[in-house]
């Protein structure tokens, strides 16, 4: 797993060194989790992007700028035959372009195993998405997780964790299918059975089927916690 965690970091490294359209920067969120009764759980989320780096840029290079804000809701049920379906709604705000918004309605259902040292998470999703004087997009989206404690085989509290995650996503908007494919992965420190914190490196190659494929690379910083 450590192999695979500095393998990950060198690619990324790598990439974004050789690409010439490519953007940098930081990604902070904060997750906050509760239960709804005892079948169902309540996630949402708070991210916002800061660009640090992006090139080319209206033919200056390097300009930063405060890019998106985005607050989500998922509720997922968590037992019986229903368990981990899940269903959301997402606003985004723009402020590159003056502040304009984005609403993006989710579907989901996953599902994850507990192994021997390390946990395995899978993540089926579509979500649709609606912008003023725009097409509807819609994305079908698969994701990978591992997880693995950096001491002994479980996380317990005041120990730290490894997470690597892989993700695959088809694009359609206005009868035309792109694709864009995401590499992350982060090291977490689990305060207590309620609260963790992590750090890491978000990887995402837009648009590949295009001419104009797009390289970001994100820090990631993310604050957990559950109730």
């Amino acid at each position: 797993m450590r192999s695979i965690f500095y393998l990950t970091i060198l690619f990324i490294l790598i990439a974004q060194a050789g690409f010439a359209q490519n953007r940098f920067g930081i990604m902070p969120q904060i997750n906050i989790s509760f239960k709804l009764g005892d079948a169902w759980k309540v996630n949402s989320k708070l991210e916002n992007r800061q660009i640090l780096y992006q090139n080319p840029y209206d033919g200056i290079g390097g300009r930063a700028e405060f890019e998106r804000t985005d607050l989500d809701l998922i509720i997922t049920r968590n037992k019986g035959a229903l368990k981990g379906l899940g269903a959301g709604y997402l606003i985004r705000r723009y402020d590159a372009d003056g502040g304009s918004f984005l609403h993006r309605f989710i579907q989901q259902y996953s599902f994850s195993r507990q192994l021997t040292g390390w946990s395995l998470a899978h993540r089926f999703r579509t979500d649709q998405s609606f912008r003023n004087d725009e097409a509807t997009q819609y994305r079908l989206r698969y994701r990978i997780g591992l997880e693995k404690p950096l001491n002994g085989l479980e996380v317990d509290p005041q120990e730290f964790y490894l997470k690597f995650t892989n993700e695959y996503i088809g694009i359609l908007k206005d009868q035309v299918g792109n694709m864009e494919v995401r590499a992350a992965t982060s090291v977490g420190y689990n305060l207590n059975d309620n609260t963790q914190f992590e750090s890491g490196l978000d990887y995402r190659a837009e648009s590949l089927i295009r001419s104009d494929t797009e390289h970001l690379l994100w820090l990631t910083i993310g604050f957990y916690h559950s109730f």
